[in-house]
């Protein structure tokens, strides 16, 4: 049977004045009120989520910050598709008049208690206490309002920020413009936190890590950091630091940045060994018009996915950056093809050595075999009390493929 009593009509939130129509199911409704209510009360993640729906209507929204629902073509050929945003998956079709229907929104309308528990993305001030790092929520996601201030874009997989602090402080000092750990100690730094159990990109997650932009599961922190490089862009000098797989997230955020363009003239970048494509970061950070330093990441000769394309990114650099200020000239392009020529040989020397070492036939970094020869190393090493126990090539292999552990015998001394 079918009931006589008549559907609810649909209503326009958004382009009423300029742009596409933008209509929203009365099933969808109620969540988005509730939205746009936590947006004028100054939740920042709920104001990113609701200018994310009126970018549709501007028509500005990019097919990155999107992905079409396989299967889901209607009678006219419209698509259904998701709008990825912080706490929130919007489902909304397009329309035969360019407009935009909202569908279905998966909201959690407790997106704020999760970031209060550190289960969620969140900008935090880190500050040196005793010879520890110890960080504090910044409650409206931007950085300390200081020129040349410093903030790192961690990877996940520390369990929390005081721990991601710790891990990414010495790091980040290894940025040419950091000013090292002394400037560091001093003036602390601000951390761009994304919660997760495992490490992102890598050789394990292989199709993601060279394809940084089309990791969904990071857009949402990809855009708490492009709303905190937004609101960040008329101070000078802010220098954006990722380490490892904070690479993808740094990458995203200056996409989405790009797409709206917006221009990052007064900041610059560094890769501290990025476990996502170098190349697609730095081709990123051109279109965001940061001012990039001589160097753009550091890597380890054993990091395959940093090495991966390096080739690209230093032909992307003498192609991009050549008419510029302090330009990437082509003597400095081709010393560093060189310097990457050594680097690649030395990888390739020092897998050599490890076989012989550990007695295995190396077809690919870290294999399971030698992934539990560097653990029986790095215990030790632990037993030993000493990072020379482990000779120069056991150091290597640790620094390289049990960074942490390293980092944890390196603090010792």
């Amino acid at each position: 049977m079918f009931s006589n009593t008549p559907a609810q009509p649909e209503t326009q939130i958004a382009g009423q004045h300029s742009g596409k129509p933008v209509t929203i199911t009365p099933q969808a409704e109620p969540i988005y009120r509730e939205l746009a209510k936590l947006a004028q009360s100054g939740n920042y993640w709920a104001q990113i989520t609701v200018n994310g729906i009126n970018q549709l209507a501007a028509g500005r929204l990019h097919q990155n910050n999107i992905f079409i629902k396989p299967g889901a073509a209607h009678r006219g050929g419209t698509e259904e598709f998701v709008v990825i945003l912080p706490g929130c998956k919007v489902t909304a079709e397009k329309l035969a008049n360019d407009g935009y229907k909202i569908l279905h929104f998966e909201a959690d309308l407790n997106y704020s208690e999760l970031v209060d528990r550190q289960e969620r993305p969140g900008l935090y001030k880190a500050s040196p206490w005793e010879d520890e790092w110890r960080t504090h929520r910044r409650k409206k996601g931007t950085i300390t309002t200081n020129n040349d201030r410093l903030v790192a874009i961690c990877d996940s997989g520390y369990g929390q920020p005081d721990t991601a602090a710790n891990s990414a402080a010495p790091r980040i000092a290894e940025a040419p413009f950091s000013g090292g750990n002394f400037r560091l100690n001093s003036n602390g730094f601000d951390l761009h936190y994304t919660p997760g159990e495992r490490r992102i990109g890598g050789l394990k997650s292989y199709k993601r890590a060279i394809r940084p932009l089309q990791n969904q599961e990071l857009h949402g922190s990809a855009l708490l950091l492009a709303r905190t490089m937004y609101e960040a862009r008329d101070l000078k000098g802010i220098g954006w630091v990722s380490e490892f797989g904070g690479s993808a997230i740094l990458t995203q955020a200056l996409r989405i940045l790009a797409d709206q363009d917006v221009k990052l003239e007064k900041h610059t970048a560094f890769l501290v060994r990025p476990t996502t494509s170098p190349n697609e970061a730095v081709k990123a950070a051109h279109a965001a018009g940061l001012k990039l330093d001589r160097k753009f990441s550091k890597t380890d000769k054993l990091d395959i996915i940093g090495n991966r394309d390096q080739l690209e990114l230093i032909y992307n650099r003498l192609k991009h950056e050549k008419d510029r200020h302090g330009s990437y000239s082509l003597a400095k392009a081709t010393a560093d093809v060189v310097e990457h020529g050594k680097s690649l040989h030395g990888g390739g020397a020092f897998a050599g050595t490890l076989a012989a070492a550990a007695g295995l036939v190396i077809s690919a970094p870290a294999p399971a075999a030698a992934a539990a020869f560097l653990t029986a190393l790095g215990k030790a090493t632990t037993i030993a009390g000493s990072a020379v126990g482990i000779g120069k090539i056991g150091n290597s292999m640790v620094r390289a493929w049990l960074p942490k552990h390293h980092d944890k015998i390196k603090s010792k001394f």
